[in-house]
């Protein structure tokens, strides 16, 4: 419809909830958009209403989203409404509407012409050198984490002495010196971060009155998607471009916030009139997606969020089928089932691959996924993420691995001479590798043969320790089984403590290095029966290297798998959500406090609204964590969809499984307890549950378990959420009501059940 958008034909295309969010006059108004309720719609028309009917000049009207990807939509489907090509209106991300602005305005704001913008990596480095500076350790101080706490900062439009004021507490007052000197070395170097962008085009617009009326200009019909992701300096800006009684757009829905973690503010939305006096507030609750069933399964679920305006989606697709729950016995069974179910769905003719989608809370669930994928030979694509074995610590461990059997692979021994970082650095790498050639003999027969006399003595110090490290694994390799090399590798190798949990890209790199080992067991088990003489490691790098190969194997129209932040915004003719247990979905780092518990539950309902007609809902009752079988609750989130909206499917081996517990773990060995029938490794996993049963009714120490609620002398009350290893030196986490997450030692931990 190039070139008109009358009123009429807005009806034609529109719902009267939509019209009216479209024709809205001057002021700000709210448009709570429920999932699948067509807000892009609403903006997109809004601006060629604008500019057809209203007779408003495209340049003046300016829309900020979130991504390029969807910025990108949003600016084709104008054009082609109005037929404008190209449109001289701004449609862009925050940073790039700010980027514009600093490039034109930066002087008034201390920057020069010419300054750069540092990547993460580059920002790393910078974090790096601020801490030795400040003479702190990296290990003690995280790089990652320090810099995560100066974006927290900057997102609040603190600069490093008012973060320095506030600060209350030991670490923060670490985090202010870093801050500091971050920031100094971020203007010798004439550079900004993307924090940077928003916080200094706040400060243009607020300090310089005769730029804010220019940039304003531009910007007097103002719109903003995906209003619940903003921060506290992106609504500062939002505030200062719109002024006083602005022309202000604002599209998003409470409900799908997925992103406070990383500094979104709820608080935005839930309070929109607060910023913006005699707002006008509508909803969009016409869900044109999915089936009636499928919204009053996901509404009951939100319902339980206080944080919330409220809404209620309609359809008139119809009520279609139930919502389908499987509780497998563990995560094998439970893959086999979302594969089956695909499979079925697909040889019915209803679906193809592409109309289907896997979504997991966490990536390294996908390894038992991607695995039973491939062996029914299902194509998948791996979206918003690296296939497990191609992530990089998995290809590390990988690497050493190979080197075990196979020294004089150069390649596996390039990537792992300093990984983890041990002083190996890259000159001495291209000394050692060009010495080898010009002697024409193996690397590693240069190490193991201590032939370094050309090296300076640190060099050649950290070459030996690296030579060592390999011999007495491969000597280790020889002696333990599979699990247990892996767990001395990962010790020995420093990367047991390489990562910080409190950090969320290190808490997956951990995630997925326990899901490496829980391969590796299953591996060992699988094999144990049939293959008694064979070399079990040479056999799992074989299989490994299969998996490699096969995953390179994809089809543009395969199965999505992908976690349910990278769903956000997408939709699939049927979906599953894997995984609804206890520590999963919800996350166990969320657990204790009501809003991220509630963050949890919004991140379910995104989930479970990306399906159009078909929606599938797994749990396991035993999850193998870090090579060991572990018991698992089911979510408390299954409890609160309405039952009348699903089926539920009961594995048969759900409680005869006949596997047996793993002795090994990721953070130290486990111990077989008791024998069969009291509960140990030997006993079924009914017994095992009676044992358990039996063992918290006798309370003291023995009736400790993964959710439940324990008793500190000192500390409190407090959610047990996580158990590793066994006995005296089972390490608890414990969220106390008080006291926050802390970490306590079994034997000294002197905690009761609630």
């Amino acid at each position: 419809m190039a070139g008109t958008a009358s009123f009429v034909e807005l009806e034609k295309h529109l719902n009267p909830a939509q019209v009216e969010a479209v024709v809205h006059g001057e002021g700000p108004q709210l448009v709570l958009a429920g999932a699948g309720s067509g807000k892009t719609r609403v903006i997109t028309w809004r601006i060629a209403w604008l500019v057809q009917e209203r007779g408003i000049d495209p340049g003046s009207i300016a829309a900020v989203t979130f991504t390029n990807k969807a910025a990108a939509e949003m600016r084709e489907r104008v054009e082609e409404l109005l037929g404008l090509y190209p449109l001289p209106t701004f449609v862009g991300t925050f940073h790039r509407w700010a980027l514009v602005a600093l490039r034109r305005y930066g002087e008034r704001v201390g920057l020069r012409r010419d300054f750069a913008i540092l990547d993460s990596d580059d920002q790393v480095s910078l974090v790096k050198e601020a801490l030795a500076a400040e003479g702190l350790p990296e290990k003690s101080y995280p790089p990652r984490t320090m810099l995560a706490a100066i974006s927290a900062a900057k997102n609040r439009l603190l600069d490093p002495g008012a973060y320095e004021a506030e600060a209350d507490g030991f670490f923060a007052r670490k985090v202010a010196a870093v801050y500091r000197r971050y920031q100094g070395l971020l203007q010798r170097a004439s550079g900004i971060d993307f924090d940077d962008m928003i916080a200094l085009a706040v400060r243009l617009l607020a300090e310089h009155d005769d730029v804010a009326e220019r940039l304003r200009r531009r910007a007097r019909w103002l719109l903003v998607d995906e209003f619940q992701d903003t921060n506290h300096a992106q609504l500062a800006l939002i505030r200062q471009l719109a002024g006083e009684g602005g022309n202000l757009t604002a599209v998003g829905d409470e409900d799908q916030g997925i992103y406070r973690w990383r500094g979104a503010e709820l608080e935005n939305i839930l309070r929109f009139e607060d910023s913006f006096p005699g707002a006008t507030v509508r909803k969009l609750e016409r869900n044109y997606r999915s089936t009636q069933t499928i919204l009053d399964a996901s509404g009951g679920l939100i319902a339980h969020n206080q944080g919330r305006r409220g809404k209620h989606l309609w359809t008139d697709r119809g009520a279609g089928a139930p919502v389908e729950v499987y509780k497998a016995s563990d995560e094998v069974d439970e893959a086999r089932w979302i594969v089956n179910t695909l499979q079925g769905l697909r040889r019915e003719g209803d679906y193809k691959l592409a109309d289907m989608a896997v979504l997991v809370r966490t990536n390294a669930q996908t390894r038992a996924l991607e695995d039973e994928m491939l062996r029914q030979q299902v194509p998948y694509v791996l979206v918003g993420g690296t296939r497990f074995y191609q992530r990089a610590e998995i290809k590390d461990v990988v690497a050493y691995l190979r080197v075990l059997r196979n020294p004089r692979d150069e390649i596996s021994l390039r990537r792992i001479l300093n990984q983890p970082p041990r002083g190996i650095g890259r000159t001495t790498q291209e000394a050692l590798f060009t010495e080898a050639a010009e002697r024409s003999m193996p690397v590693w027969d240069l190490l193991v043969n201590d032939e370094l006399a050309a090296f300076s003595p640190r060099a050649a110090r950290a070459l030996r320790a690296f030579a060592h490290l390999v011999t007495s694994l491969q000597e280790a390799a020889d002696e333990l089984p599979l699990p247990a090399l892996l767990e001395r590798l990962l010790e020995s190798t420093g990367y047991r403590g390489l990562y910080n949990e409190d950090d969320p890209d290190d808490l997956a790199r951990i995630e997925n290095l326990r899901e490496f080992l829980s391969a590796a067991q299953e591996f060992t088990e699988a094999r144990s029966v049939n293959a008694a003489d064979e070399d079990l490691l040479t056999a799992f790098l074989d299989h490994v290297s299969l998996v490699a190969d096969l995953d390179t194997w994809e089809s543009e129209r395969g199965v999505s798998l992908m976690t349910l932040h990278s769903a956000k915004g997408l939709e699939f003719g049927a979906v599953v959500v894997g995984g609804l247990e206890e520590g999963l979905l919800p996350h166990f780092n969320a657990q204790g406090a009501r809003e991220d518990v509630e963050e949890e539950r919004r991140l379910l309902y995104v989930g479970m609204t990306r399906a159009e007609e078909r929606l599938f809902l797994s749990t396991c009752r035993r999850r193998r964590i870090a090579g060991r079988y572990q018991d698992q609750l089911e979510s408390s989130f299954l409890r609160e969809i309405p039952p009348e909206t699903l089926e539920v499917t009961t594995s048969p081996s759900l409680f005869t499984d006949p596997r047996a517990d793993s002795v090994y773990s990721f953070f130290g060995k486990g111990t077989r307890g008791g024998g069969a029938g009291e509960g140990g490794a030997g006993a079924t996993f009914g017994e095992r549950v009676a044992a358990s049963i039996e063992a918290e009714e006798a309370g003291g120490g023995a009736g400790l378990r993964r959710g439940g609620r324990v008793q500190h002398p000192t500390l409190g009350e407090g959610t047990l959420i996580a158990i590793e290893g066994d006995g005296d030196y089972a390490k608890y986490t414990v969220v106390f009501d008080r006291a926050g997450k802390r970490k306590l030692i079994a034997r000294y931990a002197s905690l009761d059940p609630v």
